[in-house]
């Protein structure tokens, strides 16, 4: 007899709910929710503008400054990702040269706690011919590094994630270079 009671007192109590929801009008109320700020996140602020110089290659064999106007990240290893940017671009004047002769793209930049800069750039579909393609190569690369980010003291250049010896045979690419302006032609 027990469950019976039960079983009437459920029944009781699901009537008694079913008949207070109806008297309020068989909606559910609203519930007020309250607001939870969101935490804005401020926009970056770019990079201040800044003149870079690059070296590109002319006519007479000689590395020519072009000056540019660049956003120039603070960060040393942004400012020189920004300068090889640019200068894999080409030069903005017909009358120069791109100082990497195949369509290249830079793959990494490490820079180390002596102030080396290890530059990787994809490696040329085919090899390159001639010592001044090879010296205006690296010196357009490192001249320009080194001159835009003045606590680089030397820079080694990668190809396809590897260290090379030489590219044609002239220039001892197994170790970082340092600023050599020989090849930058005097105005």
């Amino acid at each position: 007899m027990n469950w019976r009671v039960a079983l009437i007192a459920v029944a009781a109590v699901a009537a008694v709910a079913l008949l207070v929801w109806l008297l309020q009008g068989g909606t559910p109320r609203s519930v007020q929710l309250e607001a939870i700020p969101v935490e804005v996140i401020p926009t970056p602020t770019p990079a201040p503008e800044q003149r870079i110089i690059l070296l590109f290659t002319g006519a007479d064999g000689m590395l020519h400054p072009e000056l540019r106007s660049v956003p120039l990240p603070e960060e040393v290893h942004e400012r020189i990702h920004t300068v090889m940017r640019e200068l894999l671009a080409g030069p903005g004047s017909t009358k120069l040269a791109p100082v990497v002769p195949y369509q290249a793209s830079l793959e990494a930049v490490f820079v180390d706690q002596n102030g080396n800069a290890f530059v990787d750039l994809t490696a040329p579909p085919e090899p390159l011919a001639g010592s001044s393609t090879e010296l205006l190569l690296a010196y357009g690369v490192v001249d320009s590094i080194i001159l835009n980010c003045p606590e680089i003291s030397a820079v080694q250049i990668l190809f396809g994630g590897h260290e090379v010896a030489t590219l044609t045979g002239h220039l001892d690419l197994s170790k970082p270079l340092v600023l050599n302006k020989r090849f930058i032609a005097q105005s």
